[in-house]
C-alpha cells in the first residue's frame, strides 16, 4: 500500500511541475484563451438576443443579428 501512495504523490508532483515547462506556459495560455472565447461567445449570443427582441423577436436575421452583435461588442466581423 505505501508503494501505491508513492506513486499518487511522483504522478502529482509530474502533473503539478509540468505547467513550470513552455509546454505547461502554453496549455495555461490556450486554456485562458478558450475562457475568453467562451465569455465572448455569450456576451455576442446575448447581445444578438437582444437585437431579435428589438426587432419584434421575428425570425430569419440570426446570422445578421449575430454578426452586427459580433461587431459591435468586439469591433470586427468574422464568416465561418
Amino acid at each position: 500500500m505505501k508503494e501505491t501512495n508513492v506513486s499518487r504523490n511522483t504522478a502529482q508532483q509530474t502533473e503539478v511541475t509540468s505547467y513550470a515547462t513552455p509546454a505547461g506556459e502554453k496549455t495555461g495560455q490556450m486554456a485562458q484563451a478558450f475562457k475568453k472565447a467562451v465569455g465572448d461567445h455569450h456576451h455576442i449570443a446575448q447581445r444578438a438576443y437582444e437585437l431579435f427582441e428589438q426587432r419584434g423577436r421575428h425570425d430569419g436575421q440570426d446570422l445578421e443579428d449575430w454578426l452586427k452583435a459580433e461587431h459591435e461588442l468586439t469591433g470586427s466581423i468574422s464568416r465561418k
